[in-house]
């Protein structure tokens, strides 16, 4: 479905994500909203096909990395949705342990060249995961509202000090 948003009659997709909404303060997370498990096992199994390396090279490039033994049956294992679906790896409390451990994700991200993963967990904290030249452009975007808001405060200085004179 498309909508509207100009004068002109454009249209724009619904998938295109509001710049402006992004501005606002995000609100409370909704009900099991940060459940992301089969979104991360899908995007670790996306960034393994797209950066072409055998899961077994992956497993060397994440030992070298981290100095922490993955098999390729643990890789697989934390890429297989069927996984998240399944009854084995749940603890006495209920929960599945099957879970990618945090200190590996770095390494992940650097041997597959892929941020899927850390953006995901990003987006479900509510924040952005930049990189490159983006960082700078946000920094750059960040110095210029300051500018701007210390121009404001400069002139409203001005007139106080034209007031008082």
């Amino acid at each position: 479905m498309t909508k509207t948003t100009s004068k002109r009659g454009r249209r724009a997709d619904d998938e295109q994500p509001d710049l402006f909404a992004w501005l606002g303060e995000p609100g409370p997370p909704s009900d099991g909203s940060l459940n992301i498990g089969i979104a991360l096992r899908q995007a670790l199994s996306e960034a393994i096909r797209l950066s072409g390396i055998e899961r077994i090279d992956l497993c060397a490039q994440l030992y070298k990395l981290t100095g922490v033994e993955v098999s390729k049956a643990t890789l697989d294992a934390w890429s297989a949705e069927s996984r998240d679906k399944s009854s084995e790896g749940i603890d006495p409390n209920g929960n599945k342990r099957w879970g990618i451990p945090a200190e590996i994700i770095p390494a992940l991200c650097i041997a597959t060249n892929s941020f899927a993963l850390l953006a995901l967990i990003a987006e479900a904290c509510q924040h952005k995961a930049l990189k490159g030249k983006d960082v700078v452009r946000a920094r750059l975007g960040r110095i210029n509202e300051d500018m701007r808001r210390m121009a404001v405060e400069k002139k409203r200085l001005e007139q106080v000090l034209v007031l008082t004179d």
